[in-house]
């Protein structure tokens, strides 16, 4: 297949790494200008957990990048890997300059789909997240990848014409199978529009809770900051499902709706596996995507009027990151 990536951060390099080294075309999208960082490749040291079993790679990725794209350059898939802050500014270019590709909506979402609705047909868009992350660290991209892939449907389960319908099924598939090439195992979900919020909570839940324990590795191996964060994330959940969701259906939702000190033991085991804490490293100057992702959950549960007295907590730890 021939991909972009829009977007060459940590996420848009991490996949396009992976689609090329499965034989796949794919270009980076930088921005014009900042094309000399590329000149000399970039090295990359990667755990990599894919197929079940994690190993270290090291490599020089060299991308072949590029500081434009139009219709007529006939990409099969568009992958948008850009911050959640970022998406409304480049979609109506990115959209414009698709042609007949698929486009992937790869980043975080907490305002809904409509925007995306307005500007491109459901059979023409996928929905997806990363499982994936990472930071420079000496000049070298220190990440991992994680071996599934969360993907659905834009169509997100709800009555849609039985074109419409057939359209973003096939779109779906050609993605899927996309990543399936190239060794992730595609977790679909039912409504991809909820996975999306409870996704974007549980995002704000942890990284003000490793703001407060001075970082996601001493976060993740203390067990009273694993409770507290539970507990946030218990208040985060029933934001959602204010605004509708089922939060019993969408499996990151669920280490939530136990009681802190029953889930903590299992949530600790996870988040302090080596891949989970590599995922989850960022550089210093992420600390305003993180802020502006925490307050968005905070303001969304004042506007629904939903207590939430433990994420509320978190404030003056987050407020001062960065």
């Amino acid at each position: 297949m021939k991909i972009l990536v829009f977007g060459a951060g940590v996420i848009g390099t991490l996949y396009g790494w992976a689609f090329e080294g499965a034989g796949h075309s794919v270009s980076l999208l930088v921005r014009p200008g900042h094309e000399d960082r590329w000149t000399n490749g970039i090295n990359l040291q990667i755990l990599d957990a894919r197929g079940g079993k994690e190993q270290e790679v090291g490599a020089l990725y060299r991308p072949h990048i590029v500081t434009s794209f139009a219709a007529e350059d006939g990409y099969d898939v568009v992958i948008e890997a850009v911050r959640y802050s970022q998406v409304e500014e480049v979609l109506p270019d990115l959209v414009a300059n698709l042609g007949q590709a698929i486009l992937l909506l790869y980043s975080n979402n907490w305002q809904g789909l409509d925007a995306i609705g307005r500007l491109l047909p459901k059979g023409r868009c996928v929905l997806g997240l990363p499982v994936a992350g990472g930071a420079m660290v000496n000049d070298v991209l220190d990440g991992a990848l994680q071996g599934r892939v969360v993907l659905g449907s834009s169509t997100c389960g709800q009555p849609t014409p039985s074109d419409v319908e057939a359209a973003a099924a096939k779109s779906l598939d050609v993605v899927a199978e996309l990543f399936r090439s190239a060794g992730f195992e595609p977790d679909i979900q039912a409504n991809m529009e909820h996975a999306y919020w409870v996704h974007f909570a549980s995002t704000a839940v942890y990284s003000a809770a490793a703001a407060k324990a001075g970082g996601f590795p001493a976060f993740a191996h203390n067990n009273k900051a694993i409770r507290e964060a539970l507990a946030a994330g218990r208040e985060a959940m029933e934001i959602c499902r204010a605004r509708g969701v089922d939060v019993g259906k969408v499996e990151e939702a669920r280490p939530f709706l136990s009681s802190p000190l029953v889930t903590a033991p299992f949530v600790r085991r996870v988040l302090s596996r080596e891949v989970t804490t590599r995922t989850a490293q960022t550089r210093p100057d992420y600390a305003p995507e993180f802020q502006r992702i925490y307050h968005d959950v905070v303001e969304t549960g004042r506007q629904l009027k939903v207590p939430a007295p433990h994420l509320d907590a978190f404030s003056r730890y987050v407020d001062v990151v960065g």
